[in-house]
């Protein structure tokens, strides 16, 4: 019988001419699924995957084992499909991999509510039997009576899945950013990066990991006329006065974008306090981790408020995610940092993320780095990805740019070119919602 329903699920596959475009992985879902993907995996000669319920302590750390690129598509397989929360665990971290879930396949649909929630996440889902086809044909051979079939019926209609609190709203990412930018709940800076986002049709941030000031206003030049967000390494850079500052204060004005500092604090309270107030007064956004906790954003907090009178709006993007291999941020680790983020809204523009449920609240703005249209990695671990894997995969909403741009023979026209296809690639995300 095993074999007999893995090869359902293997003709359910192969006759898919979807799946025959990029390279395929199988994932089944820990742990009752895992005996069907490992036979449907040899049954069609596809690599399969194993993504584990715990994280392990020792070694890589890894939640899903088995061997990948960046990029590929993973056709997740599940036995049975009653609220589909097991498979999301499974479609989160998959994504947080960078890998794309092209295919939910499940065995039996209860027909609870699963298959409804899956497909408004935006996944494709198909499965074998439903459990009326399943009763009625145990009816019609005479193994079910008339009263328990019922009760079956009547068991399915009366024990929906109710959605989440809140699910009834629209998701973060269907939502246009001028709908984002007119919530209450939004933040000052936040609406600013709306607002210069509908006014450029821009969602693009250059990273200018330059070594020189030169260098640093050259490039900022080039790209000004193409870009919402000015990512900057000032401690990075040598020869970097106060001209400097001035100078690329006076572009960003003239150019309509804003000036965002990548220092990544991490320290206590006051210590943070005291280095942001070197940094307030040119930087409109500054990145921090939010190791230390929510005292160290109370201590930017205090330095914005302090300025209110001369400044228009400042803000924070606090690391949820890092897009590079081996780093050691935990799924415990994202959860508090998102609720960091919604205690401090009032400063938080949003999260540097890699995955599309980090954020659930429309006000909050995900930034997500590492696009290159050219290159999958580079020698130090960064993974890259295309404007569609971080648009409609990864559910950013303004994408980081570097080396793609500012390595490029001509800036301003690569920095023209992400522009128009980070653009467009996020009026399709709205269009489908």
């Amino acid at each position: 019988m095993q074999k007999q329903v893995c090869t359902l699920v293997s003709t359910t596959i192969l006759k898919d001419d979807t799946n025959s475009k990029n390279q395929v992985r199988l994932c089944g879902v820990p742990y009752t699924a895992l005996p069907i993907a490992t036979l449907v995996s040899i049954d069609t000669n596809l690599p399969m995957l194993i993504r584990r319920k715990e994280q392990k302590t020792y070694g890589t750390k890894k939640l899903i084992d088995g061997e990948y690129s960046c990029g590929d598509d993973v056709i997740v397989i599940e036995d049975v499909i009653t609220s589909g929360a097991s498979i999301l665990e499974t479609v989160v971290d998959l994504e947080r991999s960078n890998l794309n879930v092209s295919n939910v396949i499940v065995l039996v649909d209860r027909q609870q509510g699963g298959m409804q929630r899956l497909s408004e996440r935006g996944l494709k889902i198909n499965s074998l039997f439903n459990i009326t086809e399943i009763v009625t044909i145990l009816k019609e051979e005479g193994k079910l009576s008339d009263a328990v079939y019922q009760s079956v019926l009547d068991y399915v209609i009366n024990n929906q899945i109710q959605p989440a609190k809140g699910c009834e709203k629209p998701l973060r990412t269907k939502l246009e950013f001028k709908e984002r930018a007119e919530l209450l709940e939004t933040s000052k800076i936040a609406q600013k990066i709306f607002k210069i986002s509908l006014e450029k049709k821009s969602n693009l941030c250059v990273a200018v990991d330059v070594d020189t000031a030169d260098k640093l206003l050259d490039i900022a030049e080039k790209v000004a006329p193409h870009i919402c967000i000015l990512k900057t390494h000032i401690d990075a850079i040598s020869g970097v006065t106060d001209a400097t500052i001035n100078d690329l204060q006076l572009l960003a004005k003239q150019y309509n974008f804003l000036i965002m500092e990548d220092r990544k604090m991490a320290d206590i309270g006051n210590t943070v306090k005291l280095q942001y107030k070197k940094l307030v007064n040119w930087a409109d956004l500054v990145t921090v981790h939010s190791v230390s906790g929510g005292m160290m954003l109370k201590g930017i907090q205090e330095v914005i408020n302090e300025n209110t009178d001369s400044l228009d709006s400042r803000g924070v993007f606090i690391v949820a995610e890092l897009s590079c291999n081996g780093n050691l941020i935990s799924e415990q680790y994202i959860k508090e940092t998102v609720k960091i983020a919604e205690e401090y809204k009032d400063i938080v523009a949003g999260l540097v993320c890699q995955s599309p449920d980090v954020i659930s609240s429309p006000s909050l703005l995900q930034l997500t780095p590492g696009v290159n249209i050219k290159n999958a990695n580079d020698n130090l671990g960064q993974q890259y990805q295309s404007p569609s894997d971080i648009i409609l995969t990864k559910g950013a909403d303004i994408a980081v740019v570097g080396r793609g741009i500012y390595q490029d023979d001509n800036p301003a026209e690569a920095a023209k070119l992400y522009k128009e296809s980070l653009w467009n690639t996020y009026l399709e995300r709205i269009s489908n919602s």
